[in-house]
């Protein structure tokens, strides 16, 4: 019996060797590598002068050691990462009130004719209709519809490129309709002076008659 251990000793020695270099060992219920056949007197003994022969090689591995090259490497969390310097933030443009400016101020002394929508002649809601278009923002075709649309504006809150809105002396509804500049001028097609032309909030009728604003120049207000 003595015999068939000793005979038995080497395969597994060298087996259990090969599998502790290589990193193929199965852990024990403890988790170790621990072989089990180092345990018995007689096994262990012959195993320290095996291992003893080759230093290079630990009697009994405490840690499995993982290759360089199949270390997990951390990579930080989208949701974590900055944010891109490009990344978009709305922001109400001042290129668009501008550009409404210009396009409506080029057509200063453009005929008033009730019902018209250009391009050389213009009611109030027509004159508006048209300069806005010139954005790729769309208004409804009367003033009644426009005061509608977009977001409620009061005379203390109006900023150019605003659309305004005013009644008159027959009616409290909506009839008229201008485009605010600045300092308390509108332009606007009027029909008591019969062309495009700029007048002021300030002015006795127009202060009585004014109703509200409203801003279509935001994205999240326009009609496109």
């Amino acid at each position: 019996m003595k015999y068939l251990k000793k005979e038995l000793f080497i395969p597994i020695t060298l087996i259990s060797i090969i599998l502790l270099s290589t990193g193929c060992a199965s852990k024990n219920a403890n988790g170790s590598y621990v072989s089990a056949y180092s345990y018995h007197p007689y096994l262990k003994q012959q195993a320290r002068k095996v291992y003893a022969s080759k230093p290079n090689i630990p009697l009994i591995p405490r840690q499995y050691h993982v290759p360089q090259k199949m270390k997990r490497v951390k990579s930080t969390p989208i949701f974590l990462s900055k944010k891109p310097q490009n990344s978009y933030k709305f922001k109400p443009s001042n290129n668009i009130a501008i550009n409404i400016e210009k396009s409506a101020k080029s057509l200063l002394g453009t005929k008033y004719v009730y019902g018209a929508t250009g391009p050389y002649q213009y009611d109030c809601s027509g004159f508006t209709k048209h300069v806005f278009s010139q954005q790729g923002i769309t208004l409804a075709r009367v003033s009644k519809e426009q005061a509608q649309q977009g977001r409620y504006v009061s005379s203390g809150q109006l900023q150019k490129g605003d659309l305004i809105f005013f009644d008159s002396k027959k009616s409290h509804e909506v009839s008229h309709v201008g485009i605010y500049l600045e300092n308390g001028n509108f332009i606007h097609a009027s029909s008591a002076q019969q062309k495009v032309t700029i007048s002021n909030l300030r002015s006795n009728y127009y202060s009585k008659h004014f109703k509200w604003g409203r801003r279509v120049t935001q994205a999240s207000y326009a009609m496109r």
